[in-house]
């Protein structure tokens, strides 16, 4: 129980700080925090940094749609079950779903967060992004800290 508490907090922070974005900045505008971050209001209709966004709507959908599923049930297989990742596993559930409410619920994913040095801009991303990122680091120094990973087999 308190696993799916963790993982609706982490969905509503990440959907409180997009609706604060959508209702206080204007779409595609730009808000000078310091020298290396700007909030920006976007709309990611593609996938991983606007990929495919050029695809017909229902398409687009249909493929979220699999690739949603496919990677819940993954994560849970491969990382929930297995009790020395299930920390992980749940930054990785909050971010899909997250990013996928965007998808099903608004124009795209709501991407705000513009760091940036000397010119160059990492692209726009998001706190569910961000919670997804997060896992991934984990994950990595664990598995390159000798942690064994285990799969699950059945």
């Amino acid at each position: 129980m308190k696993n799916f508490v963790l993982i609706v907090t982490l969905f509503f922070i990440d959907q409180l700080s997009k609706t604060l974005v959508v209702n206080v900045i204007p779409l595609n505008e730009s808000y000078d925090i310091n020298n290396f971050l700007n909030i920006v209001l976007i709309y990611n209709k593609g996938f991983l940094l606007g990929y495919l966004s050029g695809l017909q709507e229902g398409l687009l959908f249909f493929i979220h749609f699999l690739v949603f599923f496919a990677s819940i049930y993954i994560i849970y297989k491969f990382l929930y079950l297995d009790p020395r990742n299930k920390k992980v596993s749940l930054l990785f559930f909050s971010g899909a779903l997250g990013n996928s409410y965007d998808r099903f619920f608004r124009e795209g994913v709501v991407d705000f967060i513009d760091l940036h040095y000397h010119g160059i801009h990492w692209p726009a991303f998001n706190v569910a992004d961000s919670m997804i990122f997060i896992g991934v680091v984990v994950y990595l120094i664990k598995y390159m800290n000798g942690e064994k990973v285990v799969y699950r087999n059945s």
